[in-house]
């Protein structure tokens, strides 16, 4: 069971890095639409161009960053679960199913040597598991929310630790006190 989990679990990282995205990128869009400012793709054109800005974040922003990172692996986790289970009720293997995910993403499902059966159960599984994104987008706007961070200050802060190892390491540090 503890290498289904792995092999789903890019699968589900995606689904909830999709979500996340979906997610601060509505916000943002609504924020920026109401001040009559750029649209989101100059936005995120902008982000990517930024310099760090590790430095500019307060400490209390990095813990409450810290904070809800460690309650998004929390929805992660519960998030992946959920998934093997959909997987197993449907008599679908996880490869099988990667396999089926990765064809249909880049629109060659038909070109999977798949079963009728299986194929079903792919659609079956796959229509459970779109079902379950707006539950898991609350959650995860929930949990950067909690202790009272924007999803524009998490998507921020999320931009530079991707960039900076300094703030990945004092970041590291906050969450594992």
């Amino acid at each position: 069971m503890n290498i289904l989990n792995k092999k789903i679990k890019g699968i589900a990282v995606a689904i909830l890095m999709v979500g996340a995205c979906t997610v601060t990128d509505t916000a943002m869009a609504q924020q920026k639409g109401k001040q009559k400012q750029k649209t989101q793709a100059e936005t995120q054109t902008q982000q990517q161009q930024q310099p760090t800005q590790g430095a500019n974040f307060t400490d209390s922003d990095l813990k409450q960053f810290a904070d809800a990172s460690s309650r998004l692996m929390t929805i992660q986790k519960n998030g992946e679960q959920k998934m093997m289970k959909i997987l197993e009720e449907e008599k679908l293997s996880v490869d099988k199913f990667n396999e089926m995910a990765q064809a249909h993403q880049q629109q060659k499902l038909a070109e999977v040597n798949a079963t009728p059966e299986e194929t079903a159960a792919f659609n079956k599984a796959a229509q459970r598991m779109m079902e379950m994104q707006p539950d898991m987008q609350k959650e995860v706007e929930t949990a950067i929310q909690k202790d009272g961070m924007t999803l524009e200050k998490y998507e921020q802060i999320m931009v530079a630790y991707r960039q900076d190892p300094a703030l990945q390491e004092r970041i590291n540090k906050m969450m594992m006190q």
